[in-house]
């Protein structure tokens, strides 16, 4: 490839998809509020939420396989989510095919 052609393709590169995934978990997990430490200093005060990890990841994984088979949303003028946009299904999910393994 010339290296004015890579040019232009790399100025063509975004981070939307990444942006618009990370402010949908934002808006969507509430359990991922960190913990404030008390004005003592004694401990941590979960004000907000009940942060644990464990359940923290398990949502995430569940918010991003949503996202990606069962959320689309109109890019380069077709309706399309981001599991069709690279191939890997031909159709949109719903949240009961993911669940039951359809």
């Amino acid at each position: 490839m010339e290296p004015e052609d890579l040019a232009r393709m790399i100025q063509k590169v975004n981070n939307k998809s990444t942006v618009t995934f990370i402010n949908q978990i934002r808006r969507r997990i509430s359990i991922l509020e960190r913990p404030l430490v008390t004005s003592r200093g004694d401990g941590k005060s979960y004000i907000y939420s009940n942060f644990n990890p464990k359940y923290a990841q398990y949502a995430i994984t569940i918010l991003r396989t949503y996202y990606n088979f069962c959320m689309p949303y109109k890019a380069y003028g077709e309706l399309a989510t981001p599991a069709q946009r690279i191939g890997i299904v031909d159709k949109v999910y719903n949240w009961e095919d993911i669940i039951y393994f359809r």
